[in-house]
């Protein structure tokens, strides 16, 4: 359909690629999806879930228990992990749809292995905090959990899992201590399987693949100075709906934040804050049509913004799409000039949007 609003186009091949790519990079640890926020914004029905299944991507992390659900009416054998823990009263929830809470905390792990009784089967995850002091195991879960060894060793399949706070920047220290810490809890709970790295994780090095990784935003186009194989998934164009001619000394958009130098020619694209877009783009930012940029005149506004198109009147016309983010323009690029991250700039993308998987 072609609609007078954002049109986003995902690319499904390149989805498949990037985990391919991380899935031969890091053997022979098992690759985990980290899909959520509805697959970092770009989900859709769960088509991405749908790709990595095809090409036997089988275990998948989620943020919370709605998300799982949601996956799971739709995809029954897959293995589904949710991040934010178990919390009171989902015990019952959990276990009917046969999905595993990630426990971060010694009460989590007691109401989880009592619920659950003797099925020594059900896989459990030890999510150990390493230093993010966000989620996970503290020094007195830990301590707890060393009184307790017996119970979790009567489980057969169990993970402890960490999460690095820089792992974005190569060259930081913390990377090395909290691999250390990491290491340690290796040590101390010996015979189990283990998981350090996401996305940035990933491309520090082998020794921080341990038996799983859990990419995210790398599946999905981001962070491409990752590695140079990761390929773009996600483009962003929208349709200019109205061009104007604008004298000297005319003001633009709201609160008056713009006045033309000169006579301009202007083209209002059909995207705003409500879309994603960030307020700071005001006068400052720019998009591209056909690979060349058109600057942003104006204060964003919730559903429009404004262009100087002067530079190429009489090549522009409306119905005309100018390119937000795409293959050469990428999300990291249009990140930095927003001021943000492309995580931010996928999982904002607005339900206004007409996405097309391709």
């Amino acid at each position: 359909m072609n609609f007078s609003t954002g049109q986003v186009s995902i690319d499904l091949k390149a989805i498949k690629n990037n985990y391919l790519f991380i899935k031969n990079f890091c053997k022979p640890a098992v690759v985990a999806a980290t899909v959520k926020a509805s697959s970092y914004g770009l989900g859709g029905e769960n088509k991405i879930v749908e790709t990595l299944i095809k090409n036997k991507c089988k275990n998948f992390f989620v943020a919370n228990i709605v998300e799982a659900l949601k996956i799971r009416k739709k995809f029954k054998q897959i293995n589904l992990f949710v991040l934010n823990g178990l919390h009171k009263n989902e015990e019952k929830i959990f276990l009917k749809n046969n999905i595993v809470p990630v426990l971060n905390t010694f009460d989590q792990f007691q109401r989880w292995i009592n619920f659950i009784k003797n099925k020594f089967n059900k896989q459990i995850i030890i999510h150990v905090d390493t230093g993010m002091n966000r989620l996970g195991f503290q020094k007195k879960d830990i301590k707890k959990l060393k009184i307790n060894k017996k119970k979790l060793y009567k489980f057969k399949n169990v993970l402890f899992m960490s999460h690095l706070a820089c792992a974005d920047e190569k060259n930081n220290q913390y990377n090395i201590e909290q691999k250390k810490r990491f290491d340690q809890i290796k040590k101390e709970f010996p015979g189990f399987k283990y998981s350090l790295a996401a996305s940035g994780g990933i491309f520090l090095g082998k020794q921080y693949h341990y038996d799983m990784v859990r990419p995210g935003i790398s599946l999905y186009g981001g962070k491409r100075t990752f590695h140079k194989k990761i390929k773009h998934a996600v483009a962003l164009k929208a349709p200019i709906i109205q061009i104007n001619k604008v004298n000297k000394g005319d003001s633009i958009g709201y609160s008056r934040t713009y006045f033309a130098k000169k006579k301009i020619t202007t083209a209002t694209i059909s995207v705003g804050y409500a879309d994603g877009m960030n307020i700071r783009l005001s006068n400052n930012g720019y998009f591209h049509f056909k690979k060349k940029k058109v600057p942003i005149i104006g204060r964003v506004s919730m559903d429009l913004i404004i262009l100087d198109i002067s530079k190429y009147k009489g090549k522009i016309k409306i119905g005309d799409y100018i390119d937000i983010y795409n293959s050469y323009y990428t999300i990291d690029d249009f990140a930095k000039q927003s001021g943000t991250i492309p995580y931010r700039i996928i999982t904002c993308m607005s339900s206004r949007y007409d996405k097309k998987y391709i």
